[in-house]
């Protein structure tokens, strides 16, 4: 799902709640305009806050000010406001966990256990039935941090080791995270110079090839309007810089399934009464193992085709 102006709004606003009724002191304006507001000038972070603080009060969040220090103002959570019917009810607690149970299970969210954790504090039976069902797993804290950076807007400092087994520092501009198959992923694009995210340096890196990550604060970034995490989901034989590009010869009868399993990767072109798929691809081996499960044969390049016979083959041999 790509992020609208709206959407983000409502993610800052759901990010401002939390922050608020975990913080265990009053907030001071500065850390609240660096942490949630960091591009805006001090009028315009006064007038965003302002709304911000109006749309929470409507949900039953009322922020208020809470005396000042240093000629700031602090700020902290009225928490008189979840005693006079913000709490949910027994009906109500079972609707949100019922709409909230694919994200709890969905391996592609990297923020369940949270989600998990936020949804015990609305609900005592919920987290009776759903915390102490499923405890929260140990987390390297290179993904912590790049998670934190991701929410928070900051770029990120990195040491990471490629396929190659080279390592290198670098900056980047954290904009999702994904999971697939039980690899976590993060795509991020480049900072440069000038402490912006270079323009088509996006790409993906495997978390457990970042060996340390901290967040730099000074430099903040926004997630591009058009940017969707499920567009960098890719295909077994896709993880890496593509070599190839391959085409496959979609059965009849097959190409919904086979439009389904590719996802926004490759093309579909009708011709000679064929339909043809051509994708890019980053192994020869992996993408002949995958065309032979899903039942379509390559026509392109030679090597794949070599190597999905030498796959059947061996299915063959195995069989005999």
């Amino acid at each position: 799902m790509r992020l609208t102006r709206d959407d983000e709004r409502a993610r800052r606003i759901c990010s401002l709640a939390i922050g608020f009724m975990n913080a265990k002191a009053p907030v001071p304006s500065s850390d609240v305009a660096r942490d949630f507001y960091p591009d805006l000038s001090p009028d315009s972070f006064r007038r965003a806050f302002l709304r911000d603080r109006e749309a929470l009060a409507a949900c039953g969040v009322v922020i208020e000010e809470r005396g000042s220090d240093g000629g700031e103002s602090l700020w902290g959570v009225d928490e008189g406001c979840f005693a006079r019917g913000a709490e949910l009810g027994a009906l109500e607690a079972a609707a949100l966990e019922v709409a909230c149970q694919p994200l709890l299970g969905d391996p592609g969210f990297s923020m369940a256990d949270e989600l998990r954790l936020a949804l015990a504090k609305l609900t005592r039976a919920f987290a009776e039935a759903g915390v102490v069902a499923s405890p929260p797993r140990h987390e390297p804290r290179s993904f912590t941090v790049l998670r934190s950076c991701l929410l928070a807007g900051h770029a990120a400092s990195i040491s990471y080791t490629d396929a190659r087994g080279v390592s290198s520092e670098r900056v980047v501009a954290p904009y999702g995270l994904f999971e697939l198959r039980g690899v976590r992923y993060l795509v991020a694009a480049r900072i440069g110079e000038g402490g912006a995210p270079e323009e088509g340096s996006e790409r993906t890196y495997r978390l457990d090839r970042v060996s340390s990550a901290e967040e730099r604060r000074g430099v903040s970034f926004e997630v591009p309007a058009d940017f969707c995490v499920d567009d960098w989901r890719r295909l077994p034989f896709q993880m890496g810089d593509p070599t190839i590009t391959a085409r496959f010869e979609i059965p009849r009868g097959r190409e919904q399934d086979l439009r389904r399993a590719a996802g926004v990767h490759g093309t579909f072109e009708l011709g000679d009464d064929v339909l043809v798929w051509e994708v890019p691809a980053s192994s020869e081996a992996a993408a002949a193992s995958w065309a032979v499960a899903q039942g379509i044969r390559p026509l392109a390049p030679e090597g794949l085709v070599s190597a999905w016979e030498h796959v059947l083959e061996g299915v063959a041999g195995d069989a005999s």
